[in-house]
């Protein structure tokens, strides 16, 4: 899948969705996803994880608010629903009274003074399409194969079943060599395994987590002080970050995992995750590229 990156500084007192979307618009796409770092959010309206409810295996709390909150950083996956722009975002920040917060950023967020910084990727041949799943009731995104006149070149479609991690979109180059990857995990599969498997689908020897914005149930990650694990109770954990390489290792496919997180209870939790235990609660939005450059080791 051929891709264009560009910076985007942020205009204060705009919804941040629209200046993203401005600016996949300006690349000649309507999907992607960025990266969003620095300046602050005024108003900031978010929501954490909560237990589930008759109608749902897992909720959001109420909407919280802050006039004002000095951004760190932040992952947006950039697509339609409803046949206008859309937008799923998970962040972390300092809040007015000092303390790290993070959580689901809602819509009508908008930048501040000293306005945030995004490095935004256009994705071409393939689109980001949200929808409510008839499963956990919310809105996910879905990738879509597509080729139009403006965007060049072959895509195939892995349709998504009860026996499959991902239903990836793969983009092939023009040449018909694959180079990204953009998929939805589903609910119960572990992301690890996904990884793994999206990796061997695409042929892939070496390749790099780009983007990776979801939810966990709970999570379990490795506590570098102790070397123990470090459990995080369900029914959900919001996925701010996700951070890892795919390489071929005595010939098998092997990735580490490091993780941001925030918790139901709003805690922010970071570390590197344990492989068969960190299953995805609502959907997971995963893009991979494959590394062209041999493995290095600097002696």
């Amino acid at each position: 899948m051929r891709t264009v990156r560009a910076l985007c500084e942020l205009r204060d007192g705009q919804p941040v969705i629209e200046q993203l979307h401005d600016t996949l618009t300006a690349l000649g796409s309507d999907s992607g996803f960025a990266e969003i770092h620095g300046g602050s959010y005024a108003p900031l309206s978010y929501c954490v994880p909560d237990v589930a409810t008759p109608e749902k295996a897992l909720s959001f709390s109420a909407t919280r608010h802050h006039d004002r909150a000095h951004l760190l950083y932040g992952s947006v996956t950039l697509g339609r629903r409803d046949d206008a722009p859309y937008m799923h975002s998970h962040c972390f920040w300092q809040a007015p009274t000092g303390g790290l917060e993070g959580g689901h950023v809602w819509l009508e967020t908008k930048a501040g003074e000293s306005a945030p910084v995004a490095v935004v990727t256009a994705v071409f041949d393939a689109q980001w399409r949200s929808t409510t799943d008839p499963e956990t009731k919310m809105p996910v995104f879905t990738p879509h194969g597509r080729t139009t006149e403006r965007e060049r070149g072959h895509a195939m479609i892995h349709d998504s079943n009860d026996t499959q991690p991902a239903a990836p979109t793969t983009a092939l180059s023009p040449g018909g060599e694959a180079d990204t990857v953009i998929a939805r995990v589903l609910p119960g599969v572990d992301i690890t395994d996904a990884l793994i498997s999206v990796c061997a689908d695409a042929g892939f020897e070496r390749a790099v987590v780009r983007a990776g914005l979801g939810s966990f149930v709970g999570a379990t990650y490795v506590d570098r002080a102790t070397g123990g694990h470090t459990v995080i109770d369900g029914p959900a954990t919001e996925v701010i970050a996700l951070i890892g390489d795919v390489r071929r290792v005595a010939g098998e496919l092997q990735t580490r995992l490091s993780c941001t997180l925030v918790d139901r209870h709003g805690v922010i939790r970071a570390g590197e995750l344990v492989p068969g235990e960190n299953l995805v609660a609502a959907t997971f939005e995963l893009t991979v590229q494959r590394l062209d450059a041999p493995t290095i080791t600097v002696s």
